[in-house]
């Protein structure tokens, strides 16, 4: 039987920086969701990379005093050391300056313009150089250029020498651009696009986000600009040799490029294969994880540009196109949104010296700490902050005390009593539905679920619907209350009668498999760790089975556990 496909995206990140804390987050959060995806049987891919076609990259090589390639090799080496560092399990690292690339964006480029759907224009506006993008009025702020103070744009104020129209993100004046450009009819895609919000009220994820997009769309849509003729480096229009393609009409594209050109057998091989479409048209997972500032981008132009290229639209005898519920299997099935967040309750600034760098604090503290924070302390799509001191605290609690605790008490036990742990014979026939103990055993308000598949119901339907935050809230709570069991029950005290051997054992027995459980539920955000539990009950070969689909199967398993031997501390307590 064919397995089902999906495939997951980072946004590509611009290349002039090494990543921080922000892409990490954004990888962090994709890297789970695949993890996920593949352990319970998909057949899945995650693709990540770099945005290199720019103007300003050229300017950066030249004062690098380094040719162009040379200089963009090297920060394509830093971003990979970031995410090799954190074992982001990427199956494709695509760059923009690659020849699959360009092949798939020239002939996007020719069909649209073949289509009508790509026509040239002089025209006078702004444009942010920072930003990379053309702004209007709206887009921007007033500034006192005395104060540096910055407030919104009224009719009360006039501009002056003192007061100016800047970008609220660079702070800086836009540059007044006249040139011929070759622009995208965007606004033909008007009611298509609406349409088809209406038939996939699922699109962009959390609804909120999604209804600020359909906002913007009913202030109908404006034709964008896709190239630029003052630039030198990046893909030539294939029509005009004289122009390069602008950033978000290349950069979009880079999805579909690695479905379509893809090297996913090998990450790091140059080389390409030309596949079919299977995971793209004949894939209905298909799901983007970016930040609310590109957004629009995503949810807006990305679609539109897909539907040229592979000509979803009807026509009416009027000018207005239609949607169809065919087209949907071009489309991304999902627009997974997340919101900034601060470090210790304000803004990310190197002048207050609260950047955080992933790696120097993940090597000082731990990754499973940063992680855990990152994607625990609130939800991906709200605003959150990262405070620091509350992060080592939810690390010493949750994970040093919490599980490892636990851990450590059904390792030393079972050593005092024999280092192998079994399901007794006096607690009946073993089935799908075994009782790991009885519903009695514990107060109304702690009661851990019966069965195995209460617990991963839970875990499966949050996972499935990317709510991350929840499936680490359960888990621990589910390790609170099997701590309180542990409490009742003193297997500590129990062991010291002979009598009561057996029912010491069975405890044992329970805590471990529930234990194991948990490790199972835990695998995707913490791999490496879980995969040492593992090994320390003697599963052999468990993550090769986790690597190749088998979630649902282990989820099910009656195991026999071997502890030979008292383990290291997995997770060490870090000070305040």
């Amino acid at each position: 039987m064919k397995k089902e496909t999906f495939y997951i995206t980072t946004p590509i990140y611009y290349w002039n920086w090494v990543p921080h804390i922000w892409h990490t987050y954004t990888s962090l959060i994709t890297n789970v969701i695949f993890n996920y995806q593949k352990i319970s049987g998909k057949n899945a891919r995650f693709t990540t990379g770099i945005d290199e076609n720019s103007q300003k990259a050229v300017l950066k090589a030249k004062e690098a005093w380094m040719e162009i390639m040379d200089y963009l090799d090297e920060m394509t080496k830093k971003h990979k050391a970031v995410w090799d560092f954190f074992n982001i399990n990427y199956t494709d690292f695509i760059r923009t300056t690659e020849l699959r690339h360009h092949k798939l964006v020239q002939e996007v480029l020719q069909i649209c313009f073949d289509r009508g759907d790509i026509y040239e224009w002089v025209y006078e506006w702004m444009y942010c150089v920072g930003c990379e993008a053309f702004k209007k009025d709206d887009d921007l702020v007033y500034m006192n250029k005395t104060t540096n103070k910055t407030f919104p744009i009224t009719k009360d104020i006039e501009l002056s020498d003192n007061i100016v129209k800047v970008c609220g993100d660079h702070l800086k004046e836009p540059d007044k651009i006249k040139e011929k450009n070759y622009f995208f009819k965007l606004s033909k895609y008007q009611t298509w696009i609406e349409e088809f919000y209406l038939a996939n009220p699922d699109f962009v994820k959390p609804d909120f986000r999604y209804n600020e997009v359909k906002a913007f769309v009913s202030r109908w849509l404006e034709d964008f600009s896709i190239s630029r003729e003052t630039n030198t480096f990046g893909i030539p229009l294939p029509f005009d040799k004289t122009q390069v393609t602008y950033v978000w009409f290349d950069a979009l594209f880079n999805y579909y490029t690695s479905c379509k050109y893809s090297r996913w057998w090998n990450k790091n091989n140059e080389d390409f294969i030309n596949e079919s479409n299977e995971f793209w048209i004949e894939n209905p997972n298909k799901v983007h994880v970016v930040w609310k500032d590109i957004i629009r981008f995503h949810a807006i132009f990305w679609p539109c540009m897909l539907a040229s290229y592979f000509w979803l639209w009807e026509k009416d005898n009027s000018w207005v196109i239609h949607y169809k519920d065919s087209d949907k299997k071009y489309l991304p099935t999902t627009i997974l949104t997340w919101w900034y967040f601060t470090v210790d309750g304000q803004k990310m600034s190197k002048t207050i010296w609260n950047v955080i760098e992933p790696i120097e604090y993940a090597t000082k503290y731990s990754r499973e700490l940063l992680t855990l924070y990152m994607l625990g302390a609130f939800p991906i799509w709200l605003d959150g902050d990262y405070d620091r001191q509350q992060a080592i605290l939810t690390y010493n609690s949750k994970l040093a005390n919490n599980l490892w605790n636990l851990v450590n008490r059904v390792v030393v036990l079972s050593l005092k009593i024999g280092w192998i742990l079994e399901r007794s014979v006096h607690s009946g026939k073993i089935n799908s539905s075994w009782t790991l103990f009885k519903l009695e055993d514990l107060p109304i308000d702690k009661r851990i679920p019966l069965k195995n598949s209460m617990f991963f119901d839970e875990i499966i339907l949050r996972m499935e619907t990317y709510n991350l935050k929840w499936v680490l809230d359960y888990s621990f709570m589910f390790l609170d209350e099997l701590n309180d069991f542990t409490t009742q029950k003193e297997p500590w005290q129990t062991i010291k009668d002979e009598t009561k051997l057996e029912n010491t054992k069975e405890v044992l027995y329970t805590i471990a498999e529930w234990l194991r459980q948990v490790w199972l539920a835990l695998y995707s955000f913490f791999p490496e760790k879980m995969w040492e539990m593992f090994a320390k009950l003697w599963l052999k070969g468990y993550v090769e089975r986790l690597e190749n689909w088998e979630l649902e199967k282990l989820i099910w398993e009656i195991l026999i556990f071997e502890i030979t031997e008292k383990w290291e501390n997995l997770f060490n307590r870090f000070d305040v």
